[in-house]
């Protein structure tokens, strides 16, 4: 018989729910961690962890006193968790993209913004947003897809630089990444 063979991990977590492991030791545990780590970088109070460790545990102490505040941190941290994730895995899908990828020139900035698109509609899909599958678009939609792309493509032919410059359109988007990169491939 195994020792581990009758948990349920559901039960646990909401075990911990229960006792109010999301309401006090988290939110408890996130501000002491951050203030300790703000405290000792910006060393406040000199070379003393001792100060830099109790000044945490009394804000951290009255964070967790204070239910209205907890009910909004905890409100609000789920999401922007989701957000970090969600970026995360547009820089990810942007990486495959770009760097020293044998991809070039168009093909770099093209597959960059299928990449783009299919992170943002897998993460439609699983929010349950409107997202239409593949298999279950209408003509309506496909028309949509048109419209859209005609527009991008009239803003494209509006902003572009005039024929004097040759670079393809991926040259241009690496240009652009890299100025709002600091210049930093």
């Amino acid at each position: 018989m195994a020792l581990f063979e009758n948990i349920d991990f559901n039960d646990v977590v909401g075990s911990f729910a229960d006792v109010g492991g999301f309401d006090v030791v988290l939110p408890f545990l996130l501000v002491f961690a951050v203030t300790f780590a703000i405290l000792r970088k910006i060393r406040l109070f000199g070379e003393n962890k001792n100060v830099d460790a109790i000044v945490s545990l009394i804000l951290a102490a009255f964070l967790v006193s204070s239910t209205a505040i907890v009910e909004v941190l905890v409100g609000f941290l789920p999401r922007v968790s989701m957000i970090v994730l969600v970026l995360l895995m547009l820089i990810l899908v942007v990486g495959i993209f770009s760097g020293k990828s044998e991809w070039g020139g168009g093909w770099l900035f093209w597959g960059a913004v299928v990449g783009i698109i299919s992170v943002i509609w897998a993460l439609g899909a699983a929010a349950d947003w409107d997202v239409p599958l593949v298999g279950e678009m209408t003509e309506q939609d496909v028309g949509t897809l048109i419209v859209v792309g005609v527009f991008v493509l009239v803003i494209w032919l509006i902003v572009r630089e005039p024929g004097g410059d040759k670079k393809s359109l991926g040259d241009r988007f690496e240009n652009l990444v890299k100025g709002l990169t600091g210049g930093k491939k």
